[in-house]
């Protein structure tokens, strides 16, 4: 990605959580969450990291989740 197209990006993102009124702080969490629970069930690509999109949207927020996995772990069920 050209580094415009990376500018464009942040200030979408910067834009965004300003506007949901979520800091940087809670963008983290959310991602280190999603990433550990993720993770208990894929094995995720680290180097990839894991794109979190909130979008506010009729009254309710709008989540997508992008993230890779090399496979899916085998969980034994009770």
């Amino acid at each position: 990605m050209n580094e415009g197209k990376m500018a464009v990006n942040r200030l979408k993102s910067v834009l965004l959580k300003d506007k949901l009124n979520m800091s940087e702080g809670f963008m983290r969490a959310l991602k280190n969450d999603l990433g550990r629970v993720l993770s208990y069930y894929m094995a995720l690509r680290q180097d990839e990291g894991i794109e979190v999109l909130v979008e506010s949207a009729d009254g309710g927020y709008t989540v997508r989740i992008k993230a890779t996995a090399d496979g899916i772990r085998q969980i034994r069920a009770v």
